[in-house]
């Protein structure tokens, strides 16, 4: 059983990623069609896909990824300690992922009626229904499973 959890783990972070990659590849096709280059990061209709909180999680969620996958094809003996690294990542990315959600819920809540903008820039009628909200659930789920693993390693 201790196996499969490692493999939940990879499907968990496997989603995030391919999540979060797609939430940054529409964000850069937008900022393109708008601005006409990648490289302006002032003065831009939308925010530059490099100056967001979407880009940086697509990395650690990309690191995650591979780091688990390492993970579930060691040896029983071996996880534990790489498990443990991977579990600080994964707090980390919890922590980002959900400090970047609350200032989204503060700036859409304290913005004047319509005016309430997602994390890409663009118009949200929730904030329930933004990447910020999914990203930091998918982080929140890996952390969940990786504290599973962890503890089902412990009473080995």
């Amino acid at each position: 059983m201790t196996s499969t959890i490692y493999w939940v783990q990879v499907l968990v972070l496997l989603a995030g990623t391919v999540f979060s990659w797609m939430t940054v590849v529409l964000d850069f096709t937008r900022f393109y069609k708008v601005e006409g280059t990648l490289l302006k990061v002032d003065n831009c209709l939308y925010p530059n896909p490099v100056a967001t909180a979407c880009f940086y999680g697509a990395i650690a969620f990309a690191i995650a990824f591979v780091w688990a996958i390492v993970i579930a094809l060691r040896q029983v003996e071996e996880r534990k300690k790489e498990e443990k690294k991977l579990f600080y990542l994964l707090v980390s990315g919890t922590i980002f992922a959900c400090s970047n959600f609350g200032i989204l819920l503060y700036r859409f809540y304290t913005a004047l009626p319509g005016e309430g903008v997602g994390c890409s820039g663009v118009p949200a009628t929730t904030p329930f229904a933004t990447a910020c909200f999914y990203g930091s659930v998918l982080f929140a789920t890996a952390l969940i499973v990786s504290i599973i693993a962890l503890r089902w390693d412990a009473k080995k």
